[in-house]
């Protein structure tokens, strides 16, 4: 499938000098641009969009760019009636690949919060970029007045990896069946409400350094392990599951069984994308799942026909997450899961009766924690949102769908909702629209109530991104200036000469270094001074190390240079008197 950007087969977790990067709180968290924010990298090959961060020296991070375009749904499904929808293209399916194989206004450009750096407008651009590309990206998290932080855009000329050598999540889409375009039953099987496992059955993983997922099939997801405490949890998770109208009758399984495909299966540096179609007569019905290294967003676009009125989505976790606790807003105090009915979280009366709305929910124990929150945009008429909790261990009392899973109940929570059921398949004439966002992070053990509540805020207050053309700062100019003449010196003896370099240019020195040479015969120098960097207008004040030799005489000629990686070498000479 397509792959944007050099895989390593290793995931590495940081980059050099990656601990003074970042917006504090919001590592997990990506930054996605449109090609139309960025008009000195449009045309541009998307092989050749790389990013730096200044952290006192520039390093290059991460970034990947997903293509997207109209797409015919018809054709991605391989059925007729289809309608133009914009999407993730991948040739490796029938979405087909982007028509513009280069950086065009509708393609998004992603990259992590978490490699954000300083302010570099007045620093030259690093070696292998062209100047005239240069664009700025300004991130501030709305939740804390903090400075902004950084990440430049560049178009290479030199074959830099936008992966810059890292890759923060690995996606391997496996179909049992081999090439999908070939292989793949894009009509399901006759008998969808059947126990029975899904149709074209896969063996795929998603795989970083704070989280693993299974994928089964489409619509099924069947095993995740947590990451991000003291040593890898098992398999926490029985099925990740949806459900219409409270039953097995429509779910996930005939969801999977019924006839559908792929837009596209990505897998980059920064994220990997797996985006699907079809859900049994929700026959556009759609889901995006876009995995970064520290977080999970699910996005379900529903088209289907008039008369759903109620659907869930939830996670049923598997008895090896038993002594984990859940909570969310509505129960933050929690219960433990344990596969035993819980007084803390009653279950209302009412085989179909939603229990309250909530903002986040949590599951957290030794081995990590999930925090997840849920927003859904729609036009539905009647929409009620509510959510879905039920930990009963063998007698459950709701539908559990076979085929893949066991028939357990342990922590089994998400959301829910009801509306009047109108359509929403814009196939069908006048629709409504809903798309439900589920985020998902992953974090370290022992989370609490708060910890969740702030994920939550993230969620509805995201990192707000400001791109900016940015012209090349004019070249520093160093001045160098020596305070010593007139000094004099004994043989033998030793003195140390004031010098002053400055920047009278119009970008940060960087590398600045400054040296006395005097001849070998009869004096010695010390070691050069340097600074890292020096701003435009700055000085940087140095006393540099002569010793005379015995055989000095009358004066010593000194060379003094001043030079950094980005300027030109500025000189000066001085002579220190020897007496006696």
């Amino acid at each position: 499938m397509a792959a944007a950007g050099t895989l390593l087969p290793a995931l590495i977790a940081a980059a050099p000098a990656a601990a003074e990067l970042g917006i504090p709180g919001r590592g997990a968290d990506p930054i996605v641009l449109r090609g139309a924010d960025l008009p000195k990298l449009d045309g541009t090959d998307p092989g050749d969009v790389v990013a730096f961060s200044w952290d006192g020296e520039w390093i290059q991070v991460p970034v990947q760019v997903d293509e997207r375009a109209v797409v015919d749904y018809g054709v991605v499904r391989q059925i007729g009636n289809g309608f133009d929808h914009e999407a993730y293209t991948d040739p490796g399916t029938f979405a087909g690949a982007d028509p513009d194989p280069t950086l065009d206004d509708g393609d998004e450009i992603a990259f992590m919060a978490r490699d954000a750096g300083g302010d570099a407008a007045v620093v030259g651009s690093p070696a292998g970029v062209v100047a005239a590309s240069r664009t700025a990206v300004a991130i501030s998290d709305p939740l804390d007045a903090g400075d902004d932080r950084f990440v430049y855009l560049f178009r290479s000329d030199s074959g830099l990896d936008p992966a810059a050598g890292r890759s923060y999540v690995d996606y391997d889409f496996s179909l049992d069946s081999g090439a999908y375009k070939t292989t793949y039953d894009f009509d399901g099987v006759p008998n969808v409400e059947a126990n029975a496992p899904p149709a074209n059955p896969e063996d795929s993983l998603v795989t970083t350094p704070a989280y693993t997922q299974h994928l089964l099939s489409r619509w099924v997801t069947d095993r995740m392990t947590l990451r991000t405490g003291p040593a890898p949890s098992g398999d926490i998770l029985d099925g990740d599951k949806a459900q219409v109208g409270r039953g097995c009758g429509r779910s996930e399984l005939t969801f999977s069984r019924g006839g559908g495909g792929f837009i596209a299966n990505i897998s980059g540096p920064v994220r990997a994308i797996r985006s699907q179609i079809g859900a049994n007569s929700g026959t556009y019905t759609q889901r995006d799942d876009i995995y970064y290294e520290r977080r999970h967003d699910t996005l379900t676009y529903l088209r289907v026909h008039a008369g759903i009125g109620q659907v869930s989505q939830f996670r049923d976790f598997a008895a090896t997450a038993s002594g984990m606790t859940y909570r969310s807003s509505a129960y933050p105090a929690g219960v433990t899961i344990d596969g035993v009915p819980d007084a803390g979280i009653p279950v209302p009366v009412g085989a179909n009766a939603l229990q309250p709305a909530i903002d986040w929910e949590q599951v957290t124990g030794s081995t990590g924690t999930l925090n997840t929150v849920t927003r859904v945009d729609t036009d539905l008429p009647g929409y009620t949102p509510g959510s879905f909790y039920r930990d009963e261990g063998a007698s459950p009392s709701f539908g559990q769908c076979g085929g893949y899973a066991d028939s357990l109940s342990y922590g089994t929570s998400g959301s829910e909702f009801k509306s009047s059921g109108g359509n929403t398949d814009p196939t069908l004439g006048a629709a409504s629209d809903m798309t439900a966002t589920r985020t998902t992070y992953f974090d370290p053990p022992g989370a609490d109530a708060a910890d969740a509540a702030r994920r939550s805020a993230q969620v509805d207050e995201p990192l707000a991104t400001t791109a900016t053309a940015e012209p090349e700062p004019a070249k520093p100019v160093l001045d160098l200036t020596v305070t010593g003449a007139k000094r004099t010196v004994r043989p033998g003896d030793t003195v140390r000469v004031p010098v002053r370099v400055r920047n009278g240019g119009g970008s940060t020195a960087t590398g600045v270094e400054v040296c006395a040479r005097a001849p070998e015969s009869i004096a010695r120098t010390g070691r050069c001074k340097r600074t890292k960097n020096l701003a435009p207008g700055d000085s940087f004040r140095a006393r540099l190390r002569i010793e005379a030799k015995r055989r000095a005489r009358d004066r010593i000629r000194v060379a003094y240079s001043a030079s950094a990686d980005n300027a030109r070498r500025d000189r000066a000479g001085a002579s220190i008197g020897v007496r006696r």
